[in-house]
C-alpha cells in the first residue's frame, strides 16, 4: 500500500513527519495522513515524491 511506502522512505532517510513535510513543502498533518492511507490530493504526493528523490508512479499506484 502507498502510505507504507511514504513511510519506508522517510525512515529509510531518518527523517521524522516534519521534516518530509518541510522538504515537500506541505503540512505534517497531510503527511501523516499520506502514510496513513487517507486520501490526499495528487498535487501533495508529488511533493512527496520530488521531495524523497523517486518517481511518482514508483511511490504512488493511482
Amino acid at each position: 500500500m502507498e502510505h507504507n511506502k511514504v513511510q519506508d522512505l522517510r525512515e529509510t532517510n531518518a527523517w521524522s513527519i516534519a521534516e518530509l513535510a518541510r522538504k515537500a513543502g506541505l503540512a505534517p498533518q497531510t503527511v501523516s495522513k499520506m502514510e496513513k492511507g487517507v486520501k490526499t490530493a495528487k498535487n501533495s504526493k508529488l511533493k512527496v515524491a520530488k521531495a524523497l528523490g523517486v518517481q511518482f508512479d514508483d511511490l504512488f499506484s493511482e
